[in-house]
């Protein structure tokens, strides 16, 4: 290796210089113990072959990260014959460039009057690196960082004009990251920012958001009016993006400012697209939240005249239902349109939609009792039997609520608080959360990902946001670990208590009582602190009355005369290692299974046939107190590993299950530290489980 390093002719010297990494990727100690490295150092400064000081540079980059080239002889080198690379060589020395500190603001100069020219280049990534060069040497000179941002502003422009689609992406991404970074510095140049129409969505969408972001009192009337032309285009997203952009530049003014943007943006309620009028009435949400005193009666006055039926979009359906229970008082047709959906609550299809629900319908109770009272009755007996648990525990909610303290119900439910507190947004922080981290990470995926990249890159560096790998012994991906029981199971019921106690509240339909006692001949429900419970999931277990089997009562049916009924805990926590480690210590439990070898083999619910994939099961297990711990495989054989836990005395179960979803069934094996007993009323909850899924 040291004769190819230094032969005569550059062919063998370059190739050789690449040799030296593979040599230390087969054998590290051996490289570091010989004079190979101390040869390449001087090869990148001596060498006359580009190509050869560019493949020094790679193995040295490599081997000792590109902090270690960062030193002024080697940087000075470097740029002083810059021009002799290649366009690739040239990003990844810039990008070495990029890491060095100038000592002052002389060589500061220096080093971008030497890069000058390469701004001009026709290659973005060479201008990109050339860009993250002077924004990293100017960071401690505010007042010359600001001249950079006016200097780069038209070469990257002009790049963003390219044809090519993911060029013209890479410098947009970039472009819209700088206008998060230095908004006033391109409120003159926001035409450029305008659509063309043959720019691709995913360009158009940077587009918007960097006119939302440069937007200012100077031209937020042509930026609003642009984006209302974005509303009618053919790409739906486009056009929710449009939407969105002029609600944000709405939100961030204020009500004074934001009044004719407001009037532009209630034009699309009635729009022809419905995902134009579900995107235009979760806008009026944020606007009525924050704004609510200056544009109530202008949004008011725009929802009227609509119907629930007349929205398709979960989400518009979501965003309807909250502004007829925010201001149903002063809109004379809100419980008439809540009426169809209330009525048909089983057959709306989207969870977030019957929660919305529920809440409007509590809401304007308050605030229209007379006319509520049967709607409520209706919803909240629907919810009480969702099959969705957060449904299901809200409705519960509600009826405690209001029959233990109807004054706490007014105040949480009825919306009794002073309204329009409600001044900052957490999303838009949010979305911008990492653009400072992102900015570090220029010329990089981090833009273009819009994350940084210890995200996508590291799992070990993810702060927890990536999922760990389950025990290899499993040999499967890990579970989200996010299981466990919720407050009781569909079917669970609600008792009659009668219509002797009072009910009093308040809000713009005037005080309850008297007459309107029982307005809604409420289900009682023993409170957690009375009946004994230690969980939600616990007491609901113990309700009776309005039909279906929970599946607490199942192993309560299975388990004939067991002296107590196995309860589990709502949320067990253990991890991976613990549960691998269990699981090659307990033996299968005596009653679930006959031996090691043997398992039962059970019926899945009709869900069963239309699963690709461990996830919706694995959230229809943890609503039964089973909680995931790895879970993977794929159609026709999916493998979940779960664990839960006997609330009472402790014991654990672990679980294997194994589902044929060509025949339907499952082979469940169970390992437990609980005796035989118990271990039989959980193979009953885990088989009432399993039926139930999908149905």
């Amino acid at each position: 290796m040291q004769q190819g390093l230094r032969d005569t002719h550059p062919y063998p010297r370059k190739t050789a210089a690449m040799g030296v990494l593979k040599i230390y990727d087969l054998h590290p100690e051996a490289v570091r113990e010989t004079e190979l490295l101390q040869t390449l150092r001087s090869m990148l400064l001596t060498d006359q072959n580009a190509a050869t000081v560019f493949n020094c540079v790679v193995t040295l980059m490599e081997i000792d990260g590109p902090k270690s080239l960062a030193t002024k002889q080697i940087v000075y080198g470097l740029i002083n014959r810059l021009k002799d690379f290649t366009e690739w060589a040239q990003v990844t020395i810039l990008e070495i460039v990029a890491l060095y500190p100038p000592a002052d603001k002389t060589e500061t100069f220096d080093v971008m009057n030497a890069l000058e020219d390469r701004l001009q280049h026709s290659n973005s990534a060479v201008v990109l690196a050339t860009v993250k060069c002077f924004l990293r040497a100017t960071l401690e000179l505010p007042d010359v960082h600001q001249q950079v941002f006016e200097r780069m502003k038209a070469p990257l422009l002009t790049l963003a004009q390219t044809e090519s689609q993911e060029p013209a992406y890479a410098v947009w991404a970039h472009l819209h990251l700088l206008t998060l970074r230095a908004p006033p510095l391109f409120a003159n140049d926001f035409k450029s920012f305008f659509c063309r129409i043959g720019d691709p969505p995913a360009v158009k969408r940077l587009k918007i958001e960097a006119l939302v972001a440069v937007a200012d009192v100077g031209n937020t009337y042509e930026i609003v009016t642009e984006l209302s032309e974005y509303v009618s285009d053919v790409e739906p997203r486009i056009a929710r993006e449009a939407v969105r952009g002029i609600a944000r530049v709405a939100l961030e003014g204020d009500g004074d400012s934001a009044g004719p943007i407001v009037d532009r943006l209630l034009q699309f309620v009635h729009h022809g697209a419905g995902y134009v009028v579900a995107e235009t009435l979760a806008a009026v949400v944020s606007l009525t939240r924050k704004h609510g005193e200056v544009f109530a009666n202008a949004c008011v006055a725009a929802i009227s005249n609509i119907e629930m039926d007349d929205i398709d979009e979960p989400g518009g359906r979501v965003a309807l239902a909250y502004l007829l229970g925010e201001f149903g008082e002063v809109v004379p047709e809100a419980p008439y349109v809540l009426e169809p959906a209330l009525a048909s609550f089983e057959e709306e299809p989207d969870a977030r939609v019957r929660l919305e629900l529920l809440t409007a319908a509590a809401k304007l109770f308050f605030k229209r009792p007379p006319e509520m009272r049967a709607m409520l009755q209706t919803a909240l007996q629907a919810g009480c039997l969702d099959a969705d648990q957060d449904v299901h525990d809200r409705a519960a909610m509600y009826v405690r609520l209001l029959a233990r303290d109807p004054d706490a119900a007014a105040r949480v439910v009825g919306g009794l608080e002073q309204k329009n507190k409600v001044h900052n947004f957490s999303d838009a922080r949010e979305r911008d959360k990492y653009a400072p981290q992102i900015f570090d990470e220029f010329n990089t995926l981090s833009v273009l990902y819009r994350e940084p990249a210890f995200v996508f890159c590291d799992e070990s560096a993810a702060g927890g946001r990536v999922v760990p790998r389950a025990p290899s012994a499993l040999d499967l991906r890990g579970g989200d670990g996010d299981g466990g029981g919720g407050a009781g199971m569909p079917g669970d019921s609600l008792i009659d208590f009668g219509g002797d106690d009072a009910v009093s509240g308040g809000g713009a339909g005037g005080a309850l009582g008297g007459d309107d006692a029982n307005l809604l001949d409420l289900y009682d429900v023993p409170s957690m602190a009375t009946s004994g419970a230690t969980s939600v999931h616990d007491e609901l277990g113990r309700l009776e009355g309005l039909g279906g089997v929970s599946g607490v009562d199942a192993a309560r049916a299975s388990a004939g005369s067991a002296p107590a009924v196995l309860t589990l805990a709502p949320a067990p926590s253990m991890d991976p290692g613990t549960f691998q480690e269990k699981w090659s210590v307990l033996g299968v439990t005596p009653g679930c299974a006959s031996s090691v070898t043997g398992s039962m083999s059970l019926g899945v619910g009709p869900g069963v046939a239309s699963l690709t994939a461990a996830q919706p099961l694995v959230t229809h297990l943890a609503a039964h107190a089973f909680v995931t711990v790895a879970s993977g495989g794929a159609p026709p054989a999916i493998k979940i590993f779960a664990h839960a836990a006997d609330a009472g005395s402790g014991c654990v179960f672990l679980l294997e299950v194994v589902v044929d979803t060509a025949s339907g069934t499952a082979s469940v094996t169970v390992k437990s530290d609980a005796d035989a007993a118990r271990a039989g009323q959980l193979e009953a909850v885990v088989a009432a489980a399993l039926r139930g899924f999908g149905t």
